[in-house]
């Protein structure tokens, strides 16, 4: 009986230990500066995410950096392939809310210009 008594205690303390770490910690919500198209036109411009702490993707989204944006599909022998065309980010990605992340994503409204979504963020280079 006492083997038993000490099982199930054993048993719960794992099973509360496995629901605390199951706890999802809060997300920040961040302005991306991204790759856009509408089906004619591509170009950057702000999206809001929700991203971890632990996420580090969008630590190398500063002003200066170049992405290949998708520009539309040209029909080449019967076949349409993708284009592409380099844009630059003039632009970085910020914080909008959540727990702080820290350099080098600011806060946006630490910004000389405070962007919000669907502001354009980059410019194709030529």
């Amino acid at each position: 009986m006492k083997n038993l008594t000490i099982l199930l205690i054993a048993l719960l303390a794992f099973v509360f230990a496995g629901t605390v770490q199951a706890e999802k910690k809060p997300k920040s919500t961040i302005l991306h500066c991204g790759c856009t198209w509408d089906g004619a036109v591509a170009g950057m411009a702000y999206g809001a995410n929700n991203i971890s702490s632990k996420s580090r993707g969008h630590d190398g989204h500063l002003a200066g950096t170049i992405d290949s944006c998708f520009t539309g599909d040209v029909l080449v022998i019967d076949v349409f392939e993708p284009t592409f065309s380099d844009f630059v980010r003039n632009g970085d990605d910020c914080q909008l809310d959540g727990p702080p992340l820290g350099d080098p994503i600011a806060a946006c409204a630490g910004f000389v210009f405070t962007p919000v979504e669907g502001d354009p963020c980059g410019i194709e280079v030529l």
